[in-house]
């Protein structure tokens, strides 16, 4: 087998890993649906029809290339199914923020950079799960979400000084963690500042409701999504990362809130000791 061959295969295996990664498939309504309603298997000849494997041909290279998969994906018998050996964790929550975790957010790259390119700069620096470029009317910001395959790899970058440079042109890296939790904070400024503005102004009348209101979309019967529909993905993915970091962070003070409540009522009952008094403790659901 000629090395490009090698080089081909190893793209698919991959592309289509990605696919099935936590950080993919809990957001891919499409694939996380009919995974979900076939015991986890996905048609190979529906994967060979997303934009990025449609320049995989034949369909037989993509499925030896998915038997080379060592513990992450399978291949039924027949060469037609494929699915993860491993389940998809139960808690989203937890896996979002292991997402954030292991992920860096890098700025000031031109408009005109491709995929490809962004995959290879970023190969060179660590194994990664997934960037996405980060897009405004359809068009490219300068910003990318990069995940890493492992935290140490983010935390490496994050280090790093000075910066990695691409095509001369010095970026800008924070953490994800970071990045989230700055969101948090404008996204809870706006709400309020629009609380108080329709306070102060009324009622919105129609026209204006009708302005600021995005219809919802139905579910998915293709995978190919156009530049729009990527947007408004981006959109509320980031949207849901954000509400999940404030959910954290919201968790994370009662826990400690409690912990100082139980704190204090140790102690008043050893400086002042009640023998009339029963004290029960009770555990909430978190």
């Amino acid at each position: 087998m000629s090395n490009a061959e090698e080089e081909t295969k190893s793209r698919i295996l991959t592309q289509v890993e990605f696919y099935f990664s936590d950080s993919n498939l809990l957001n891919d309504r499409f694939l996380f649906t009919t995974q979900q309603a076939n015991d986890g298997w996905v048609p190979i000849s529906v994967l060979s029809q997303f934009e990025r494997m449609k320049k995989y041909r034949p369909i037989e290279l993509i499925v030896e290339a998915l038997r080379g998969s060592k513990d992450f994906l399978e291949v039924s018998e027949n060469g037609e199914l494929v699915r993860r050996k491993v389940p998809l964790p139960t808690n989203h929550n937890q896996v979002q923020l292991g997402i954030a975790k292991r992920s860096v957010v890098a700025e000031s790259f031109p408009a005109d950079s491709t995929l490809d390119e962004l995959l290879e700069f970023f190969s060179k620096i660590g194994s990664t799960n997934q960037v996405r470029m980060k897009r405004k009317h359809k068009e490219f910001t300068g910003s990318v979400i990069v995940e890493f395959k492992s935290e140490e790899d983010a935390t490496k970058l994050l280090e790093t000084e000075p910066k990695p440079k691409f095509k001369d042109i010095e970026l800008k890296i924070i953490s994800k963690v970071a990045y989230d939790e700055s969101k948090a904070q404008s996204f809870g400024q706006r709400r309020g500042s629009k609380g108080r503005g329709r306070k102060a102004r009324g009622h919105k009348h129609d026209e204006d409701r009708k302005r600021e209101e995005s219809p919802k979309r139905e579910g998915q019967e293709y995978r190919e999504r156009d530049e729009k529909e990527e947007e408004k993905g981006e959109e509320k993915k980031e949207k849901e990362e954000v509400e999940t970091a404030e959910k954290v962070q919201a968790r994370e003070k009662v826990q400690a809130g409690e912990k100082a409540q139980t704190g204090e009522k140790a102690q008043d009952q050893t400086e002042n000791p009640d023998p009339a008094t029963t004290i029960t403790t009770s555990s909430e659901n978190q």
